[in-house]
């Protein structure tokens, strides 16, 4: 067996093996033997027949098929030993002719490893931009959402005012066509909150439980549905309950709720979850920064399969998230205002940074001694590498 190397770009091997006549008839003499073992023939026990009647007793394509795949892992088991590592995916093989009493050629293609050279990575510096303070204003919209999510609400037969709950049915047309998108029954809103089309709900005050009201809105111009954005909407609403919204007074009772004895205990834990999260948010900036620059420091001609394998990734989680969703790709693309094709190319420059990126951080890894043999340990020596550039210190 003759076997030859011959690199191609994107740090991707393919080997070529000549078999001989004789080469190729020892894996049909071995194909035979195997396929014997399952051949029934009357007065002798299996595999023990003579070759001839096994031979007339089997599809030729059986036996050629056989014969290849043994060829194919003896051949590979051969290549493997010359290899300085193992490849990144199963080779690609591809076999001209593989016929008995002829000589064959076997080839195999497949990514290894590239070389990656990382350079001047310890001249990035990343200055330490100003972080904003936690202001009192967001530590009182936390303590508000908090009032919220322990309201009480009670029906009342009063007319609606702003910061009431509302449950309302309503009927939406396009020039004169009821539109079933449009529509809905029992539908929950708080008169004053965002809501998903603006004036909605301030149509809705002054009106007492079982009053209907028809207005027109105008549609966003942006809007994602492109059959309604800048159309004018006819609605017909009707008032199905209206309640009042009771929000707990901030008092050392509602602190005892998030386990706190006191009200400024409560602010104080509150203000501590902003300023870490705050610090969390800064640092993953930073570390958005120094990535960028770290991309910029490393050379390698990056493996097909490996962007390939980063893009199947990112398409699979889109997939994943319509599917969780029930939304259809086409619907989305639209709201989102972008193409599958646009995607596609979005998915591809990522995978080539991320691969990139991995790389280089995997080869400094290796000089450094330090294994990555899981994400948290992949985390946490990219930390201290940005910590390192930032100067400040990682927290276990």
């Amino acid at each position: 067996m003759q076997i030859s190397q011959l690199k191609l770009p994107q740090s991707r091997l393919k080997y070529t093996a000549d078999l001989s006549e004789v080469e190729v008839a020892e894996y049909f003499e071995r194909a035979l033997a195997r396929l014997a073992e399952g051949v029934k023939i009357t007065g002798f026990r299996p595999g023990k027949a003579p070759a001839n009647l096994v031979r007339d007793q089997l599809k030729p394509e059986a036996l050629r098929e056989e014969a290849y795949t043994l060829a194919v892992q003896g051949t590979w088991v051969e290549i493997a030993k010359k290899l300085e590592s193992g490849p990144l995916h199963d080779p690609e093989v591809e076999v001209a002719d593989f016929n008995e009493g002829k000589p064959a050629k076997i080839e195999f293609e497949f990514d290894v490893r590239p070389t990656v050279s990382v350079k001047n990575w310890e001249k990035i510096k990343i200055g330490k931009a100003k972080k904003e303070p936690v202001t009192d204003v967001q530590v009182a919209d936390i303590l508000a959402s908090l009032q919220k999510a322990h309201a009480k609400t009670i029906i009342t037969i009063e007319p609606a005012k702003m910061g009431d709950k509302v449950e309302v049915s309503f009927v939406g047309s396009l020039k004169g066509v009821t539109k079933e998108k449009l529509s809905s029954k029992h539908f929950p809103l708080i008169i004053g909150e965002q809501s998903v089309l603006p004036g909605f709900a301030e149509e809705l005050i002054g009106l007492k439980k079982g009053e209907t009201k028809k207005f027109i809105l105008t549609f966003p111009a942006d809007h994602f549905d492109k059959e309604l954005a800048g159309q004018k909407i006819d609605f017909e609403v009707t008032i199905d309950d209206v309640y009042t919204v009771e929000l707990p007074e901030l008092t050392d009772e509602l602190a005892k709720k998030f386990g706190h004895d006191k009200l400024d205990q409560l602010k104080a834990a509150v203000l501590e979850d902003l300023v870490t999260r705050g610090d969390e948010e800064f640092f993953i900036q930073q570390k958005a920064e120094w990535l960028a620059e770290f991309e910029k420091c490393v050379r390698v001609e990056l493996p097909k399969s490996l962007v390939e394998a980063e893009v199947d990734r990112s398409r699979g989680s889109w997939e994943e998230f319509l599917n969780k969703r029930q939304l259809k790709a086409d619907d989305w693309l639209a709201r989102q205002k972008t193409t599958l094709e646009e995607m596609e190319k979005n998915w591809q420059a990522a995978a080539e940074s991320s691969v990139t990126i991995g790389l280089g951080l995997a080869q400094l890894a290796e000089e450094a001694k330090k294994p990555l043999q899981s994400n948290e340990e992949y985390q946490s020596f990219l930390d201290s590498l940005v910590s390192a550039a930032v100067g400040t210190k990682v927290k276990n």
